[in-house]
């Protein structure tokens, strides 16, 4: 899925049913870190995993992204 994010698309996915668990990578990974394992918890929980701003096939928002913008888009993403 795509959310429009400030002139950028954050690339999020969002599977299951259930209380939501947003699962988050690290420093130059994507999201598709948890294909391997998000399955065994859609039938208990709702799974976003997000592509963090200039990781996957998420946009930059400019050449460094602070802890504070990632925080905020991930935000943007739980609450749309």
């Amino acid at each position: 899925m795509i959310l429009p994010y400030k002139g950028i698309n954050i690339f999020y996915t969002d599977e299951g049913k259930g209380n939501a668990m947003v699962l988050l990578h690290g420093f130059l990974e994507s999201s598709t870190i948890w294909d391997s394992i998000k399955n065994e918890f859609e039938n208990n929980y709702r799974i976003i995993t997000i592509d963090l701003l200039g990781h996957g096939k998420t946009g930059c928002l400019g050449y460094v992204h602070s802890m504070e913008a990632m925080a905020t888009a991930v935000q943007a993403v739980v609450i749309h």
